[in-house]
């Protein structure tokens, strides 16, 4: 006798077809594997985006170094330059210098030896004369400078002494010989005299000590 089961589910040539929950788990994993691919092309996009950006940036910032780089060097060209520039001014600037004190120093010294003549020549006495007056050491400051004379007794020489000693142009004054000479050795004069050698250094006095005179072209002074 032939059965028919009409029943959903039931035995019979219908046991092949799978049943919902059989398409319902086939269909889960089918789902998560695209799923997964979809999210391995994100993240593969993802990564691509990243490494383009990252390069950009870098290849930005590598141009931004090049520029800042050749601007550095530009700067360090010009600030190497104005410090050249400045030592060749201080040069020249100390060289002025120099110069100018070369100057000063011979204007001082121009008047030195006429004023020193002068002073020793105003302190002379009457019994006194002089054979040498030189300078002793051309470099030295203060100059030193060394009188040879004869004077006809000790008080002469002391008054002379004295009087050189007590000028504002002339200090240190120094007796360094003394001798007594016979009249015949002296060119005949009459009685002893004495030769004398004196030593002294100039001395700048002060300001208000001197008189300064403006010389005018044409004028006599």
């Amino acid at each position: 006798m032939l059965e028919i089961d009409l029943l959903q589910g039931g035995g019979g040539w219908g046991r092949d077809r799978k049943s919902p929950a059989v398409v319902s788990g086939v269909g889960a994993r089918r789902l998560a594997r695209d799923g997964w691919m979809i999210g391995s092309s994100l993240m593969i996009i993802a990564s691509i985006t990243l490494s383009a950006y990252f390069a950009l940036s870098t290849r930005g910032r590598a141009a931004g170094l090049e520029e800042a780089l050749a601007t550095a060097l530009a700067d360090s060209a010009r600030s190497a330059a104005l410090i050249e520039k400045m030592r060749m001014l201080e040069a020249s600037r100390d060289s002025i210098a120099a110069r100018a004190a070369i100057i000063r120093e011979i204007d001082a010294r121009r008047y030195l030896w006429p004023r020193v003549m002068d002073e020793v020549a105003g302190v002379l006495p009457a019994e006194a004369w002089l054979t040498r007056l030189a300078q002793l050491a051309p470099l030295e400051d203060p100059a030193r400078f060394e009188v040879e004379g004869m004077t006809r007794d000790n008080f002469s020489l002391t008054r002379f002494w004295n009087a050189m000693e007590s000028s504002p142009f002339i200090r240190n004054v120094r007796l360094i010989s003394t001798e007594n000479v016979s009249a015949e050795a002296a060119g005949g004069e009459v009685g002893d005299l004495y030769y004398f050698v004196l030593q002294a250094e100039t001395e700048n006095p002060p300001p208000e000590m001197l008189d300064f005179v403006r010389v005018r072209p044409g004028s006599s002074r």
